[in-house]
């Protein structure tokens, strides 16, 4: 190789390993930015709600449950929604979450994150025969967030409506609705059952005043530090006051 190829070949490899530079840099920078905490609980849109939550899964792996508090000192946990099933699986942290949680008197709810490609019936079996619902709990949470590759919108809104009757059968209380905000709007509104159902959670990140659809409950931000859990969680409000929340609970 003649001196002048060898020029270009190493002005080539040194051009490369720069790009490949910035663009690790970059990449780690995102990261970060996106592991950082929100103060959105903070913010006034925010801290003006009476009654204030978070919801947990395995993933949070383990939690100092005597620990637990607000990030807001003008606040507190009010209430913890748990997974406690993924379609036909059980979340592996629910019962030891849900045992101690409860010694320590937190209000408490279960949800099911719904497979759009699975059989209703038998996803609320799972959850049935993993939740077992006193008197004073949260309703049943149903989390569908995915469109289907096996069926039409249609017939996923008939599945979710058949969950929906088989849990409020068993538990005697009607279910939560958790869904994106867009999602809910787009797939489950034109539905008019959907449209006015009563019990929505809805989920918007975005520094808006309130989600734009009816809700009765609103996560915020899924970047809340919580003392007491390593990792950051999601953070939620309820709309109304503290003895319409009562009213919620299981009979």
């Amino acid at each position: 190789m003649n001196r002048q190829r060898w020029i270009i070949v190493s002005l080539f490899i040194s051009a490369l390993v720069m790009i490949c530079a910035v663009v690790l840099v970059e990449r780690y920078s995102f990261k970060r930015s996106r592991k950082q905490p929100s103060n959105s609980y903070l913010h006034d849109r925010i801290s003006k709600f009476e009654v204030q939550g978070i919801d947990i899964s395995q993933h949070q792996g383990e939690i100092e449950w005597k620990d637990l508090s607000h990030p807001n000192p003008a606040k507190t946990i009010d209430f913890i929604f748990m997974r406690a099933s993924v379609g036909i699986e059980n979340d592996t942290k629910y019962q030891e979450n849900w045992k101690k949680a409860r010694n320590q008197n937190f209000k408490l709810g279960a949800y099911h994150y719904y497979w759009s490609n699975v059989n209703s019936a038998k996803q609320a079996a799972v959850f049935i025969k993993q939740v077992d619902l006193k008197k004073g709990d949260l309703p049943p949470v149903l989390d569908i967030e995915d469109i289907s590759d096996v069926q039409n919108k249609k017939s996923l809104r008939k599945g979710l409506k058949n969950w929906i009757r088989i849990i409020e059968a068993h538990y005697n209380v009607k279910p939560i609705i958790y869904s994106g905000e867009a999602f809910y709007r787009d797939v489950l509104m034109p539905d008019i059952y959907f449209k006015n159902y009563p019990r929505i959670w809805i989920a918007n990140y975005n520094k808006v005043k309130s989600p734009r659809i009816s809700w009765s409950f609103w996560q915020f931000t899924d970047r809340m530090p919580v003392n007491g859990i390593q990792t950051l969680v999601d953070g939620n409000v309820y709309k109304d006051s503290q003895a319409n929340f009562n009213k919620l609970f299981v009979p």
